[in-house]
């Protein structure tokens, strides 16, 4: 896939979405497509799965607007952000997240997946959000050869087969971040940020800013788990960005919880995080990553 293809194909999901055009939006996907809208839920399956969950999904939205970020085209991979306001039954909604898109070769959608946050009220995107080019004065990671590495704790020396440059600082952050977790090291965490680095941990908070920022918020975050085990994701790169899944078994306050979500990173050309975005969804009880998570 390169930019166009994917610029196209975002672009009818937009308005499929926007006009709910149930049969606008199975002409995106595969026959046997495998649509999920939740990592603990049954993928909808085939176009009689993603028809039946669209059009009650669309049932009573009303004044759609969805505006989507720029993409990260890794292949046929893809990761995008989108920002969607809206009335359902009549209530405000914003409800904002990231898709990750596996692409068939004929231009449609294979593989769909996806982590969000909504909230009751109608908020618009934050300035920057979305943008994948690098913060004034960061410079920006050339376009490289291919590098990404299998998913989970490994993550192993790169596979010169896909991503490039991104990918494998994407790589990087994610074992860096995994050890960190792991030994819940709030300072070696936030040393894979840049000092000035902007992290906005859910997309309606305040984003954290500087290094000493995301220690603060790590410190916090760290401060209520236990017994964290996290995996993440082969990173899906280009340019100078990466979005980076994980998934996370732990204690939180005491209680069995699984957090699961993805990280939009930017990267400064030494490699650290110039800019991070997360979009999660932290859920009682333990439950494993599904076949093909991360992939």
């Amino acid at each position: 896939m390169d930019q166009d293809r994917v610029g196209a194909w975002i672009e009818g999901y937009r308005r499929a979405w926007e006009q709910a055009d149930t049969p606008a939006v199975l002409g995106l996907f595969t026959e046997d497509a495998a649509y999920r809208s939740h990592p603990l839920r049954a993928p909808h399956t085939g176009h009689d799965g993603i028809a039946a969950y669209w059009t009650k999904a669309c049932a009573d939205q009303q004044d759609v607007q969805v505006h989507f970020g720029d993409p990260i085209v890794d292949g046929d991979r893809v990761a995008v952000e989108w920002w969607t306001t809206m009335h359902a039954d009549g209530d405000p909604i914003t409800l904002v997240g990231c898709l990750f898109l596996t692409f068939a070769a004929d231009g449609r959608c294979q593989a769909l997946r996806e982590y969000w946050h909504l909230t009751g009220k109608l908020v618009p995107p934050p300035p920057g959000w979305g943008r994948l080019a690098s913060p004034a004065g960061s410079g920006a990671v050339p376009r490289a050869g291919p590098g990404a590495s299998d998913p989970g704790a490994g993550l192993a020396g790169p596979d010169p087969g896909a991503g490039g440059q991104a990918a494998e600082l994407g790589r990087r952050w994610a074992e860096g971040y995994a050890r960190a977790w792991r030994a819940a090291d709030a300072e070696a965490a936030a040393a894979l940020y840049a000092p000035d680095a902007e992290y906005r941990s859910e997309p309606f908070r305040d984003p954290h800013a500087g290094r000493e920022g995301v220690l603060a918020y790590t410190r916090r975050a760290y401060a209520t788990e236990a017994d964290q085990d996290p995996k993440f994701g082969i990173p899906v790169g280009s340019g100078a960005s990466a979005a980076v899944e994980w998934w996370a078994t732990m204690l939180e306050e005491g209680q069995p919880a699984t957090l699961i979500g993805c990280s939009v990173l930017i990267f400064t050309p030494e490699g650290l995080v110039a800019v991070a975005r997360d979009y999660w969804f932290l859920e009682p009880g333990t439950h494993p990553p599904f076949e093909g998570w991360g992939h």
